[in-house]
């Protein structure tokens, strides 16, 4: 057996590394705990947030599982550390702690709902100045107090100027007021907040309409119609378009969706019912011109479906 000689500079290098290792090691501690909720259960999908004043650059961020635990190695355990817990619905909690050198701590902490934290007493309620503004807004808002809710809106965009649904609600009750220009003002400002918001279209339609900007108009009539292709009034709309240019067999099958959605909406069943005529489809005309009479008796059309029902009994 052939035996490997270390020269001694190498082996010095070992020594030190082995030293640097055991330092490395004597600084380390594990930090691990359980989570739960006020009622004793352990809580999955708490965020678990770990920084130290002594290292600003320092984060960590770790999950409970499903048994609620979390645990990691501070690979530098002298400094104190802050530890920061977190899940939606649940008040945040947040302890500072120094954990000793080489050892093993548990820190197990519980959670409470807002509802939990006021009932026991275990922990104070912080209100959001934003929330309950934006809250008292909406209250008033369902009382048809709108000028009052309008003025609380503006507030919360005031206190949460980046939040889109501040914004959004001020659109909205400046709308019943007919105040036009924050109609569209307060509107946009929330879609560039939240371009999703695209329920703030048709307000947006009405406000430009009403101030007479009939490029605005269109712009968000097109875009409501690219995010609701299957809105029961873009189809109507669009198989109006194909009838009026006598594309009858193009009108039909789009208005038979549109019947589907909202069997209650007559003027599509007397589209479809003329279209059925011109596509001799008799039978099929017959039961939606009725049906249009059904739903609106002295409609605008209703001298006409008679009259198409009659020529065909």
């Amino acid at each position: 057996m052939r035996i490997r000689f270390v020269p001694a500079a190498s082996a010095a290098l070992v020594m030190a590394a082995l030293s640097l290792a055991g330092a490395a090691a004597a600084q380390q501690a594990r930090v691990q705990g359980v989570v739960r909720d006020g009622k004793g259960g352990p809580l999955e999908g708490v965020k678990v947030t770990i920084t130290t004043a002594s290292n600003a650059r320092f984060k960590l961020e770790l999950t409970t599982d499903a048994r609620g635990k979390w645990g990691t190695i501070l690979n530098n355990a002298v400094p104190p550390y802050t530890y920061k817990f977190e899940k939606n619905g649940f008040l945040p909690h947040q302890l500072t702690k120094k954990i000793g050198l080489g050892s093993v701590e548990n820190l197990d902490v519980v959670l409470y709902t807002p509802e939990q934290a006021e009932a026991s007493g275990k922990a104070e309620v912080k209100k959001d100045p934003f929330v309950e503004t934006y809250n008292d807004a909406v209250e008033k808002f369902r009382a048809g107090k709108y000028a009052e809710a309008l003025a609380k809106a503006e507030e919360a965009t005031t206190l949460g100027p980046d939040k889109s649904n501040a914004w959004a609600l001020a659109a909205k009750l400046a709308s019943p007021l007919k105040d036009w220009d924050k109609v569209v003002t307060y509107g946009e400002k929330a879609l560039a907040l939240d371009p999703e918001a695209t329920d703030l279209y048709p307000l947006l339609v009405e406000g430009y309409r009403q101030k007479g900007d009939k490029a605005r108009v269109a712009e968000y009539e097109k875009k409501f119609a690219a995010a609701n292709p299957d809105n029961p009034d873009i189809l109507y709309n669009q198989a109006v378009e194909l009838y009026n240019r006598n594309d009858f067999k193009g009108a039909a099958p789009i208005l038979v969706k549109v019947v589907e959605a909202r069997p209650d909406y007559a003027k599509a069943h007397f589209l479809l019912g003329m279209s059925y005529v011109n596509l001799n489809r008799i039978p099929e005309m017959k039961k939606h011109l009725q049906e249009y009479l059904t739903l609106e008796p002295k409609g605008a059309d209703a001298a006409v479906a008679k009259e198409m029902l009659d020529a065909f009994k």
